[in-house]
């Protein structure tokens, strides 16, 4: 017999030996297995999801118009699209406008949305910008209101 059987063979022998409760070594190695890619896919989607946040930038006429934005994802690999979670204290009915800036502050790319929000409402609100516009350049979103 091959050596390394007979000591895989031996080494599992003594992990049953040593195992004083009900739960097999093969459960315990899959709790551990699967706890292990439960952690991995878990943090694999906030690495995800981190990695579609933006950097947003509010006008500070937002507030006097009582509208916060308090989160900005992309939309995806290959998209031109941003989304731009919206929270307005008051009614508002107007545009928002949403400005691509590059590493350098340069505007590269602006959108807009009209939108109507009531009293303590919120919202994603996506800006869709125009296909020419290298999406991978964007460092900060400059949210406005007119």
């Amino acid at each position: 017999m091959n050596k390394s059987i007979v000591v895989m063979a031996l080494a599992l022998a003594l992990g049953l030996v040593a195992c004083k409760d009900d739960t097999s070594v093969s459960q315990k190695a899959g709790s551990a297995i699967s706890g292990t890619a439960a952690d991995f896919v878990a943090g694999l989607g906030e690495g995800v999801d981190k990695k579609m946040n933006v950097t947003l930038q509010a006008d500070p006429a937002l507030a006097a118009r009582g509208l916060t934005v308090t989160l900005g994802k992309s939309r995806g690999m290959g998209s031109k699209d941003a989304a731009v979670y919206v929270v307005a204290d008051k009614v508002f009915k107007g545009k928002l406008v949403a400005r691509a800036l590059d590493a350098e502050g340069t505007e590269i790319g602006r959108a807009s949305a009209e939108e109507e929000f009531a009293a303590d409402d919120a919202r994603y609100v996506t800006f869709k910008f125009n296909e020419e516009m290298d999406s991978q350049l964007v460092r900060t979103y400059a949210v406005s209101a007119r």
